[in-house]
């Protein structure tokens, strides 16, 4: 037998070797799960005996985590450097400490100050901090101390130990068997990697994983009783927008764009060609967050925005770049979202009034335009008309870039909140919030809405008439950066979609 064939034979047996023993002699898979009040003493449960209430997020064993057992997105990243490099830039790994978010729920937080104020955040954390949830950091009392994990947002086990999802309950209605799963020993995953990707559930060992019944469970928001009210409250609602859409009906999942690595390119082959294109992973989860992945901001805003520098051992320039690629990824798919048109008359007299309808088509969304958390994500229409001198004859819609603050008279698209004295709430305090109405309606997937302008056409305006058409996106009020963050920052808007249009006089 020649060398180069002895030592195939003896590597083969050797990694036969090593896979049995990883099989029959390193330990099963045991559960780790604590209990709470034994385990874990002085966690306080004003709720029955569920210790994730008043969220919907849960255990296979329903007990709680032992945050020592679990692998950190750092540890992943030892064999999934292209997934974490993915991931550490999206808003899924900031999740939890983004400087919005846990201004927030200190918000709400403080709305329930003596009337178990900290346990109510668990609703928000079964989705924004997982970990810090199943561990049972979220106590009035600090029975467990903080873990590596616990900084990464919705990290990798997360999502890779779900097996069951209820979308329609929200709020983080999954069940992780993250109890029962232990095999992060690095001579096992080596030994036997073939039982590391079933258990961690990729695809093809768990269709959940790529179903958007597995994105609705977060992607849908009731606010429980045990927060406030006498009824659940719907706040947000982009699973079943999803799942009354035509993108249900040919089986694209939400995955199918968001995890999609040019999620604007997947959305543009789709309608030119109406065929569903190759499904091709990315862990990008690229949505709308523009603010927090814009590295360009002043004086090293989007760290401080983000809850300070990634974990892992990526450099910050390199961090940046990634910002940067999936700032420019999210422009672009919130400019293939929609389409603007104009019906006006090709000429108009002086001295009358002109009737321009702009028709918004939601084009690219598989879900309403605009969609999510509505009290503070909005998208308005600017309507600016100049005559040949560039005198404004007509501006609807202007947006201050001194105050951040946006044209009353503007069409806004955007969900207000009221408390129980009839305030508006601008400041996302959704423990406080009574009732809600819109300004205007979401646009549904594969629908429009027109709005009517009447244009007056003054005697000495001069020919032809420039109309321009803007749809703007914002991610927050300036209220909420102003008051909540005390944030001498202005929120910037991002183009959507512009059009551009002339009218003669006769």
């Amino acid at each position: 037998m020649s060398k180069p064939i002895r030592f195939l034979v003896v590597g083969g047996a050797l990694t036969l070797i090593a896979f049995f023993a990883a099989v029959f002699l390193l330990p099963k898979p045991q559960g780790t799960g604590l209990v709470a009040g034994e385990d874990i003493p002085f966690y306080s449960m004003p709720w029955g005996d569920n210790p994730f209430a008043p969220g919907n997020l849960q255990t296979a064993d329903g007990k709680m985590l032992n945050a020592k057992n679990i692998p950190t997105a750092e540890f992943c990243a030892q064999c999934h450097e292209k997934e974490y490099r993915e991931w550490v830039s999206s808003i899924h790994s900031v999740t939890g400490p983004d400087i919005l978010y846990e201004t927030a729920i200190g918000n709400n937080e403080v709305a329930h100050k003596n009337r178990f104020g900290t346990e109510k955040i668990r609703w928000c954390d079964s989705c924004h901090e997982p970990v810090n949830l199943l561990m049972g950091e979220i106590n009035p009392l600090a029975v467990v101390g903080p873990s590596e994990a616990t900084a990464e947002g919705t990290t990798c086990i997360i999502c890779h130990t779900a097996t069951q999802a209820d979308p329609l309950a929200g709020n983080g209605a999954l069940t992780l068997d993250i109890n029962n799963i232990n095999n992060y020993d690095e001579a096992l995953i080596m030994a036997a990697p073939a039982e590391h990707a079933r258990s961690m559930q990729a695809k093809t060992h768990n269709p959940l994983i790529g179903s958007s019944d597995f994105c609705g469970a977060c992607h849908t928001e009731i606010r429980p009783v045990e927060i406030n009210g006498g009824e659940p409250m719907l706040l947000q609602n982009t699973y079943e927008e999803w799942q009354k859409s035509e993108y249900a009906e040919k089986n694209i999942q939400c995955q199918d764009c968001h995890m999609h690595p040019d999620p604007a390119a997947y959305i543009s082959q789709l309608n030119e060609s109406g065929q569903v294109p190759e499904r091709i992973v990315s862990h990008r989860f690229v949505g709308v967050n523009y603010l927090l992945t814009d590295s360009n901001l002043p004086s090293n805003l989007v760290t401080f925005l983000r809850g300070g520098l990634p974990p892992g051992d990526i450099s910050t320039d390199e961090w940046k770049a990634d910002l940067l690629e999936q700032n420019r990824l999210i422009l672009d798919l919130l400019q293939a979202a929609a389409d603007l048109s104009i019906s006006a008359p090709e000429s108009v007299s002086l001295n009358s009034t002109a009737t321009l309808n702009v028709t918004i088509a939601n084009t690219g969304a598989g879900h309403n335009l605009p969609t999510g958390a509505l009290d503070q994500r909005h998208m308005w229409l600017e309507v600016k008309v100049t005559d040949a001198t560039g005198k404004v004859i007509y501006h609807s819609g202007e947006f201050n870039a001194k105050t951040g603050q946006i044209d009353p008279n503007a069409v806004i698209y955007i969900k207000v909140l009221r408390d129980k004295s009839g305030e508006i709430i601008n400041e996302h305090i959704l423990s406080n919030a009574e009732s809600y109405t819109f300004t205007r309606d979401p646009i549904p997937a594969k629908s429009s809405d027109t709005i009517p302008y009447a244009i007056p056409i003054p005697a000495e305006a001069q020919g032809p008439l420039t109309v321009e058409t803007t749809l703007w996106y914002r991610l927050a009020l300036q209220e909420f950066v102003t008051y909540s963050l005390n944030l001498d920052v202005i929120v910037p808007p991002v183009v959507m979609e512009k059009m551009k249009m002339e009218i003669e006089i006769r």
